[in-house]
């Protein structure tokens, strides 16, 4: 963050950790049942043991490690992360024994994500035993670990981390990708410059999850990201429309604006600048492609201008699930809060055309 007022570059970077005074109180409110309240991807319904989930044929994430060195207001896990860098974080050794022979189970989960929490926050020691364990399934082809640390503890990654992440990728066996979350472009230090080529030279690949809220919104921020990600050596990956979470509805941002953004500023970048994906997280279900009309439809206008979606289950191919209904910010509201911003809205008025 600036240390000094200024025009508001960091603005975004101090959203990302400093809540707004209406998600504390909901935080408050939903202290004792906030594991019911605030499970917005329904991960207790998608979870079939403790500590994966599943809402894909071939995915799954396994969560050994529960808390992070920095948390995000918006973050999808803000039910069970209890504190940044919880002494009791560590998942107990039973729970964590049988979630992985859960794998043993079912063969056709090949590619696993490692969240949680942080595991790159966990001992080298720990992470590394996990990595064995899973390498030992013929079946997985690629382990990747979701990591804040390239951001905002690049000196995590020392020549040992490195070393103990590194020996499980196997070029043409088994791919190690690491998969971080750069929010804005004044994130890009040298310090996340070096973290992330160390690992690039050990022959991972790297790639970002951005999180398209209102503070991130503004024309061109998202397109400057992009550059400046690869410049680093960081793969833009997706680009995640913000939940409809009702503790962090300040931070949401009308489906319309990503689309905007992505047609009228992502085009103006080469192709290799503009490898991320638009997407809406469904609860019970995961990503679907804001850009698919096959994933989503639209049903209706409501009359404080409200778009309302439809989001079809139908490529998960688990189980039956139900459609699931979306009502939009109105665009109208978010425009106000543009201008509130100091930005022109003017130049966003194509916006109404984006649906």
């Amino acid at each position: 963050m600036d240390r000094h007022l200024s025009i508001g570059y960091d603005h975004a970077v101090r959203a990302q950790v400093i809540p707004p005074p209406e998600y504390v109180d909901k935080m408050s409110e939903h202290r004792r049942d906030r594991e019911i309240v605030f499970d917005f991807m329904g991960e207790h319904d998608t979870s079939p043991v403790d500590l994966i989930t599943r809402r894909y044929p071939g995915i799954a994430i396994l969560k050994p490690f529960n808390t992070c060195s920095q948390i995000c207001v918006y973050c999808q896990r803000n039910w069970e992360i209890d504190e940044v860098l919880d002494p009791k974080a560590m998942a107990p050794k039973a729970l964590l024994k049988n979630a992985l022979s859960w794998f043993d189970k079912h063969k056709s989960v090949g590619d696993i994500l490692i969240t949680g929490g942080d595991p790159c926050i966990m001992k080298d020691s720990a992470l590394g035993a996990i990595l064995e364990e899973l390498a030992k399934r013929e079946q997985i082809y690629r382990i990747r670990i979701g990591t804040r640390t390239p951001v905002v503890l690049p000196m995590r990654w020392t020549d040992k981390l490195v070393e103990t992440i590194s020996r499980f990728h196997q070029p043409g066996r088994r791919e190690i990708a690491v998969i971080t979350h750069f929010e804005h472009a004044y994130e890009i230090t040298p310090d996340a410059l070096e973290a992330v080529q160390k690992i690039r030279k050990a022959g991972m690949g790297v790639y970002n999850q951005e999180v398209f809220t209102i503070e991130k919104s503004r024309r061109f921020e998202t397109a400057k990201l992009r550059l400046d990600l690869r410049s680093i050596g960081v793969d833009p990956y997706y680009v995640f429309n913000m939940k409809g979470k009702e503790e962090t509805r300040r931070y949401m941002v009308p489906i319309a604006r990503i689309l905007q953004e992505r047609k009228e500023e992502a085009r103006l970048l080469p192709g290799l600048d503009r490898t991320d994906e638009p997407v809406f997280n469904v609860p019970k279900l995961g990503k679907n492609h804001l850009r698919a009309w096959q994933d989503h439809r639209l049903v209706m206008i409501l009359p404080d201008g409200s778009r309302v979606y439809e989001f079809h289950p139908w490529e998960k191919n688990i189980k039956p699930v139900p459609p699931y209904n979306y009502i939009d910010v109105p665009i109208y509201d978010y425009l106000e809060e543009l201008a509130i911003r100091g930005e022109n809205i003017r130049e966003y008025r194509t916006i109404w055309f984006y649906y």
